[in-house]
């Protein structure tokens, strides 16, 4: 099938237009250093992908989620479309194309810590005229795919329309104007902004460089901020979620992706942005005690339960 012989359509809570890859993911000590090898104590595969681990991670909190997406059409195009069925994620939308394979990512893990090599395939390999996605609550976007397909896809959302910026690069004031909310981190804060770097640890910095992307007509822009939380800036104040007790880190792959996922599905539920918020941050801490992408996802289905050792929002300055 291909994106214009889309099926009937009809309201969703959430439509996630992004990545689908298959992780390729080595458990070794330490990293190597240039020129060294190293034998790995494991190798695994599995779904992966901003877009597909967003898309499981609100299916797996419950949410109604679409995925619009491309994949090769090869064994793990297949495979890729199978899991996210099975993780409850409509694949209606999911194409496939002859002109390139599936992606992949080579995830390196050592200590709780990753390093991501992507090969983007067939993500980067969408069609002209991208058609407008499925009646939604929400839209949720990042930037593994062309950024032609993420302004179209903005432009064309019903709803809210979310959109995390990760990988980082620059965005235009068009882009801009278009994002409800506006999700990143420090390095990807400073990206979008134009600042040389940010400290993870400087609250007011953070603030005024969020601050600036609202006067360029973002309307919520959330930092994370990994073990520490999170800050939710608007145009009339900042506020801190703080983090739930420490998990055991295992991997922190996907974890960033727990929390947009997770974010989106409760703001397609109605829930305020703290609120949606704290459910995020939960999921993020969650994830990342579990190996791969995915791991901990099925975890999900009680973050109601989980969410009640997660501070709440803290109103840190007022404009």
């Amino acid at each position: 099938m291909n994106l214009a012989e889309q099926p009937a359509q009809r309201p969703r809570g959430l439509v996630v237009v992004g990545s689908i890859n298959i992780d390729r993911s080595l458990t070794v000590d330490r990293f190597p250093g240039p020129g060294e090898t190293l034998s790995a104590r494991s190798l695994s595969s599995s779904i992966g992908g901003k877009g597909a681990n967003q898309a499981v991670a609100a299916a797996c909190s419950g949410a109604d989620v679409a995925m619009i997406g491309m994949v090769g059409a090869d064994d793990e195009g297949e495979a890729a479309r199978h899991a996210l069925t099975e993780a409850g994620v409509d694949t209606s939308w999911v194409c496939s194309t002859d002109d390139a394979p599936t992606g992949t990512a080579w995830i390196t893990v050592a200590t709780g810590e990753n390093m991501i090599l992507v090969v983007p395939g067939a993500n980067h390999a969408w069609p002209q005229g991208f058609s407008k996605p499925p009646p939604a609550a929400v839209v949720l976007c990042q930037l593994e795919i062309p950024l032609a397909v993420v302004h179209a896809a903005a432009a064309a959302a019903e709803g809210l329309f979310v959109l995390n910026a990760a990988p980082s690069q620059p965005l235009d004031d068009d882009l801009l104007r278009r994002c409800d909310v506006l999700i990143v981190n420090e390095h990807e804060l400073a990206e979008v902004c134009g600042a040389r770097r940010l400290d993870a640890e400087d609250v007011d910095s953070l603030s005024s460089a969020a601050r600036l992307l609202i006067s360029h007509g973002v309307g919520t822009v959330v930092t994370t901020l990994g073990s520490r939380g999170a800050l939710l800036c608007t145009a009339d104040e900042t506020s801190r979620i703080g983090t739930p007790p420490a998990s055991a880190v295992v991997d922190t792959t996907g974890a960033g992706d727990a929390f947009c996922g997770v974010f989106a599905a409760r703001l397609a539920a109605g829930d305020s942005s703290a609120d949606a918020l704290r459910y995020a941050v939960t999921a993020g801490s969650v994830s990342v005690s579990h190996a791969t992408a995915q791991g901990g996802y099925d975890e999900f289905a009680r973050l109601s339960a989980l969410v009640g050792q997660t501070p709440c929002a803290t109103t840190i300055s007022v404009e």
